[in-house]
């Protein structure tokens, strides 16, 4: 069996049939209910990012095999970046934007998501960028889990305007630092996700919203609880959380 020797390096047109080819087996090996987590990008698609000038694009290989794949985007101020939506208080040449990540699926938890969004935040961008964020599908969980790894949190849950799927918003500062939260066991909640959290995912999309408009972001994955931790943001008034908690479970029939 050959030894792995993973490499990481930035992608370029001469890479565009190893970009089709990652793309086209992880679709290969996803349930039909599944493949709306993947962008289905054409090869004009993938050269505008590994020809572009403000969208690149990250692979990481096993020997000469492409396993996993990013592109990330360095807008700058006066054009059209994606996301327009989230963060738009923020100047676009302070952006990192994290686009579509592919992980082949014989790789899996082998962290190579979140060694790609290192990667680029220490090496891929100048010190003007702030902030990094994502926008990930509400019902892939384990993108959205790996991202709270990278120590982003969940700031806004909300329909994708462009086509209406339910998505999660991430962001964090760059250089590694988390965002600040207090660490108050009276401001934080612990949300248990079950062994099976695609069956909860219509419920946790709606709980993540109540919380957010209540001031919590989401922080952090508890393994062993297997419970995600919202932690309520400094800026935000306080307000009596387990009363309005519990009036938000009686109207929307938790359990």
């Amino acid at each position: 069996m050959q030894k792995k020797l993973l490499t990481i390096k930035k992608l370029n047109a001469s890479n565009l049939e190893d970009v089709m080819g990652l793309q086209d087996r992880i679709i290969s090996n996803l349930h039909p209910d599944e493949q709306h987590f993947i962008l289905h990008r054409t090869k004009s698609d993938y050269m505008k990012s590994l020809n572009g000038s403000s969208s690149h694009m990250l692979g990481i290989f096993d020997n000469d095999n492409l396993i996993a794949q990013m592109v990330y985007s360095l807008p700058q101020n006066g054009e059209q970046r994606d996301m327009p939506e989230y963060k738009s208080n923020i100047p676009n040449n302070e952006l990192l934007i994290f686009e579509a990540i592919l992980v082949d699926p014989a790789y899996r938890g082998s962290s190579l998501m979140k060694k790609m969004l290192e990667h680029i935040e220490k090496h891929e961008i100048d010190e003007n960028r702030k902030y990094s964020i994502i926008q990930i599908a509400v019902d892939n969980p384990a993108s959205w889990i790996n991202a709270l790894h990278h120590n982003m949190q969940i700031t806004k849950v909300d329909l994708d305007p462009s086509d209406g799927v339910k998505v999660i918003y991430l962001e964090k500062p760059i250089k590694n630092k988390p965002l600040p939260t207090i660490q108050d066991n009276k401001k934080s909640y612990s949300m248990f996700l079950g062994n099976n959290i695609h069956q909860k995912i219509p419920s946790l999309f709606m709980k993540m919203q109540h919380l957010i408009s209540r001031g919590y972001h989401g922080v952090s994955l508890n393994k062993e609880t297997q419970s995600l931790i919202w932690e309520k943001q400094e800026h935000q008034n306080t307000y009596n959380f387990d009363f309005a908690l519990e009036t938000y479970k009686r109207k929307a029939n938790f359990k």
